[in-house]
């Protein structure tokens, strides 16, 4: 988004009056990719590939101390259930969780299960998992085969069925969609592609992921002459403000690297108040409208004066104007 020119006057009473809003604290994002039994070496590396995308694209939107992966004998139950639990205890309501299973599951027509090495993770230890969690604003894909089979668990019955405190996506309907998914690779795969980005902000979302995912696994199957034997499915509110991944992200950090003095200075503001509006985003639906929007305007102002700062600071040295902001801010 190209912001205005703000006049001066407004400025300051807008960057005055963000003193006297409420502090929030800084959230945290916290990523947790399982990668489940493969079974054959064509799927072993398939979920691998999917793992190590999945990984590059979240050290763009988070600190690597906040990235965790899990496979082979490292992903079993035991581990996994104490990881989140210490992970519960760690973050904050204001913080956020995201997970993704990567590989197969089962369901024998009462419970699902995601393939692990020992006992496997079942429906109701994903919601014990999630619910743990303080705060809300989680997500969690499943991207096994049956993976339907753990909707009704986590969100309830019907089609329209969500649970306020986290986004779900399954790569199939129900528990009766069996065969190994495409879902996992073109998710993986939106992480990292602009194609993805309908809102050409730089980043990508829960949901323009989804979007990219659905889309390649239908055109797959048409390829293939085949009937679609995967329908996924997402359930949850805040899907296109909860972002898993930035495309500028290693441009940005070039450019933050390589600045020194104010210019340095500046960037570091840009890329702190760019998370603070993401996260303003995301927590829309617990703010009233007025308050959300006020505090959107004094954020998008401030915005604007530090580009018109940045782009001060970079002339002498470039003569060209900065970046766009890294969010890609867009008027809600």
């Amino acid at each position: 988004m190209k912001l205005p020119k703000i006049p001066d006057c407004c400025l300051c009473l807008s960057l005055a009056a963000l003193a006297l809003w409420p502090s929030l604290s800084q959230a945290a994002l916290y990523i947790s990719i399982v990668q489940g039994l493969g079974g054959q070496p064509q799927y072993d590396e398939q979920f691998n590939d999917i793992r190590k995308k999945i990984e590059t694209a979240s050290a763009t939107v988070t600190d690597a101390d906040k990235v965790f992966s899990f496979s082979g004998d490292h992903a079993t139950r035991a581990a996994l259930l104490k990881h989140f639990t210490d992970l519960g205890k760690k973050m904050t309501a204001n913080d956020r969780a995201a997970i993704y299973l990567v590989g197969h599951g089962s369901f024998d027509g009462d419970t699902y299960k995601f393939n692990i090495p020992g006992p496997d993770l079942t429906a109701q230890d994903i919601k014990g998992i999630l619910e743990h969690f303080p705060g809300r604003n989680h997500f969690i894909v499943n991207t096994s085969s049956t993976s339907g089979a753990m909707l009704e668990t986590l969100v309830g019955k019907g089609d329209k069925a969500s649970n306020p405190a986290f986004v779900v996506i399954s790569a199939t309907r129900n528990g009766n969609e069996r065969n190994a998914t495409q879902f996992g690779r073109y998710f993986a795969e939106a992480l990292h592609n602009k194609d993805a980005d309908l809102n050409k902000n730089n980043s990508i979302s829960i949901q323009e992921a989804f979007d990219y995912a659905e889309k390649q696994v239908n055109a797959h199957f048409q390829d293939e002459g085949k009937l679609s034997t995967e329908h996924a499915m997402l359930r949850g509110d805040g899907a296109a403000q909860f972002n898993l991944a930035r495309l500028n992200a290693a441009e940005q950090q070039a450019e933050l690297a390589s600045a020194t003095g104010q210019l340095a200075q500046l960037l570091k503001k840009r890329k702190d108040l760019d998370a603070e509006i993401e996260d303003l985003q995301v927590k829309r639906s617990q703010l009233n409208n007025a308050d959300y929007l006020k505090r959107f305007q004094q954020l998008i102002l401030q915005s604007a004066e530090l580009s018109e700062q940045i782009d001060a600071a970079q002339k002498p040295d470039t003569g060209k104007k900065s970046a766009p902001a890294a969010g890609g801010t867009s008027v809600p």
